[in-house]
């Protein structure tokens, strides 16, 4: 077995994290349906703006959905703004618990910070592939600043 199918199989470590995504996300809507529900019966004259609120969430839940997705198919891009979503999550989560929410709440963020730790395993490191550097435009050297105007007097170029 070559390097090459090595990266293209997704580690079960991987698998094991975009479920984890997938889990508590979906959780997270279905608790959430019932409250979505009421806050649009009782909204009254602000039923716009509560709207509003149930369609962010609701776009909310579909981006992480759609980066889980992402990083099961390798992008590297998408763990990372999952593992910043985390940690966004963890610190919500600890002022609520500051102000007298519930420790059962917890229970999600804590997944949620399996899954980024899982996803950040040396062995999956291969299914990550590094971005190959693309090359800069030689630039001209910077002599120095034409007094009068700002502009940047370069070497000329041949």
């Amino acid at each position: 077995m070559g390097s090459d199918t090595a990266q293209h199989r997704r580690p079960t470590i991987v698998t094991v994290a975009v479920v984890i995504w997938w889990v508590t996300t979906l959780l997270r809507l279905v608790v959430s349906v019932p409250t979505f529900v009421e806050a649009l019966r009782t909204a009254g004259g602000g039923f716009v703006g509560t709207l509003l609120g149930v369609l962010l969430g609701l776009g909310w839940s579909a981006l992480i959905l759609w980066l889980a997705s992402r990083m099961a198919r390798g992008s590297g891009t998408a763990r990372l703004w999952l593992a910043i979503i985390a940690g966004f999550t963890i610190v919500n989560v600890a002022f609520g618990v500051a102000d007298g929410a519930a420790f059962w709440v917890l229970l999600s963020p804590v997944a949620v910070v399996v899954a980024v730790v899982l996803s950040y395993q040396p062995s999956v490191r291969a299914f990550f592939p590094k971005a190959e550097r693309r090359a800069r435009a030689a630039q001209p050297r910077t002599l120095g600043w034409d007094p009068d105007t700002g502009e940047r007097i370069t070497e000329p170029t041949n």
